[in-house]
């Protein structure tokens, strides 16, 4: 593959697109390791055992999540990584990653915990205020999961909390990026929602090199500023 000299804005759908078509099969690879970390999680989802289903995606899942990037961030960069690099990844990250998806998921089990109260006649009003509390700290920890996890394999020196504020910084300095890849998981939630769960398969590395290419965007856009 031809190495990646720089990303714009312009050329970003097209250099997302050139870097999947040409190390599909080490995507295919890639994927196929994230969905089997994703394993235990689901199980304890799909048995009704929603928290420890939280506690083991944060343990499983969030490093699983930051190798994938890690590794598409190789792949954007024109280096193409031997297939066990991905393991070395996930040892290498898991203590931010897991720790840093802890920190993520808990808006959501909040969300999780307060939902029930809706259940009750008449629904008082500050169970209103605390959800649209939980549902607005799902949106923020999102918009800077973004960051965060890439910037796990950038910056390896530095603390999470330290990982959370770059990402801060630079979510508030590209709204627009943000939330268009924002629409981006939206969308393909939706696809895996109304065409097949199947595509859950392929579609999460596809998002991460999404993710990975904006991330690089973004950095260069802070380095020439």
């Amino acid at each position: 593959m031809t190495s990646q000299q720089g990303i714009t804005g312009g050329t970003y759908v097209v250099q997302v697109v050139q870097t999947l078509w040409e190390n599909l099969p080490q995507l295919l690879w890639a994927a196929l390791l994230f969905n089997l970390a994703c394993l235990p999680a689901a199980f304890l989802f799909t048995t009704g055992l929603f928290i420890p289903s939280l506690i083991a995606a944060a343990l499983t899942i969030g490093p699983a999540w930051a190798a994938l990037l890690a590794f598409d961030m190789r792949l954007m960069q024109g280096i193409v990584p031997r297939q066990y690099t991905i393991f070395n990844d996930f040892r290498r990250v898991w203590p931010r990653s897991a720790l840093l998806s802890l920190l993520t998921a808990f808006p959501l089990l909040a969300l999780m915990t307060t939902l029930p109260s809706l259940e009750t006649e008449p629904v008082a009003p500050i169970v209103w205020i605390g959800l649209g509390a939980d549902l607005l700290g799902c949106a923020v920890m999102a918009t800077l999961s973004l960051y965060a996890f890439p910037n796990l394999f950038q910056q390896s020196q530095i603390g999470v909390r330290a990982h959370i504020r770059d990402a801060l910084i630079l979510a508030s300095r590209n709204p627009a990026n943000s939330l268009g890849i924002l629409a981006i998981g939206i969308l393909f939630a939706f696809s895996v929602v109304y065409i097949s769960l199947g595509l859950l398969l392929l579609l999460p590395a596809v998002y991460s090199l999404f993710i990975a290419a904006n991330y690089q965007l973004v950095m260069q856009k802070e380095t020439q500023a």
